[in-house]
């Protein structure tokens, strides 16, 4: 079966208020938990893709270790995150979440269909990463591809991927995130986990 898992990263530190929290790194606790999801995931991880950002890296980095591929195969995309598919100018964007504060954010995120100062049009951008998804499925063997991303990614692509939105109550947890897999008769079938991806999911 070809799959694709986009994951949260793992544990941080509470991000202070007006802060963007790039800098932080995986709390000891995220640290054990990813080492559990990699000992959960078969043995069959084609590749994995990650947020330039040093959370993403450090989760990726564990899934690789455990399954033994060399950490210089783990891709960086900008498309993940610093800033991310659903950002046309980081700085302008950021606004947002200083004025009209990241409750407000994290709604429009999940179904807003305006386009908002920074952000690109969300269908649109959604669209363009069904279309990735998809390819990187159809050329794929079988076997699993992972995504390391952050909350606000696997949010917007979860609401706006799957039939019905998600609610800001199904906002993703550390190491949530969607298994989507591509099936010759019926194309993509995803699925998505708020509280972490266990081997039952995948």
């Amino acid at each position: 079966m070809k799959t694709l898992l986009i994951i949260r990263h793992a544990e941080r530190p509470t991000i202070e208020d007006g802060t963007v929290g790039n800098e932080l790194s995986l709390t000891s606790n995220g640290i054990h938990e990813t080492k559990r999801l990699a000992k959960s995931l078969p043995r069959e991880i084609l590749s994995i893709e990650s947020s330039p950002i040093q959370r993403c890296i450090q989760t990726a980095e564990l899934i690789a270790e455990h399954h033994e591929l060399p950490l210089t195969s783990i891709g960086r995309s900008n498309l993940l995150g610093d800033p991310g598919f659903i950002i046309d100018d980081a700085e302008l964007a950021w606004t947002n979440w200083v004025e009209r504060g990241p409750e407000a954010v994290n709604e429009h995120l999940l179904k807003g269909i305006s386009t908002w100062p920074g952000f690109r049009d969300l269908d649109e951008a959604v669209d363009q990463m069904r279309r990735s998804i998809e390819a990187t499925l159809a050329e794929s063997d079988d076997g699993i591809h992972v995504w390391v991303t952050h909350d606000t990614i696997v949010a917007t692509l979860a609401s706006r991927l799957q039939k019905t939105p998600l609610t800001l109550k199904e906002w993703p947890d550390y190491l949530g995130g969607l298994r989507i897999q591509l099936r010759e008769e019926d194309g993509l079938e995803i699925s998505y986990s708020s509280s972490g991806l266990a081997q039952q999911d995948i």
